[in-house]
């Protein structure tokens, strides 16, 4: 598959996660979704690898089925914020919630 995930955060008061999905190939890549979310991001704690946020956790989505076209090219780009996150060093992990398995890693310090 050609399709390539990137994940960049910004810290400023908030952790503001964009994760980004790009068609990478020469041909249009059908993405099936289960439900109303498109990504999510987990964040662990760099030293310990315990997980201490997830965006999804406590959200509720639409149960709908939905598929969505990427063209060559094409990106498909979702902003997910963490409020008020403690100080420390993490890893976090952003993944398309589609049947497609695309995701990326970044490291950031609060």
């Amino acid at each position: 598959m050609s399709l390539q995930g990137t994940l960049d955060a910004t810290v400023d008061g908030d952790a503001i996660f964009r994760f980004t999905v790009r068609n990478n190939g020469t041909s249009p890549v059908a993405l099936s979704f289960r439900t109303g979310q498109r990504a999510d991001v987990v964040v662990t704690d760099a030293e310990t690898g315990d997980e201490v946020w997830q965006w999804s956790r406590g959200r509720m989505f639409t149960q709908a089925l939905a598929t969505e076209e990427l063209a060559p090219g094409e990106t498909l780009e979702r902003t997910l914020t963490w409020s008020d996150p403690p100080a420390g060093r993490y890893e976090a992990e952003g993944s398309l919630a589609a049947q497609q398995d695309v995701s990326a890693t970044t490291s950031l310090d609060v």
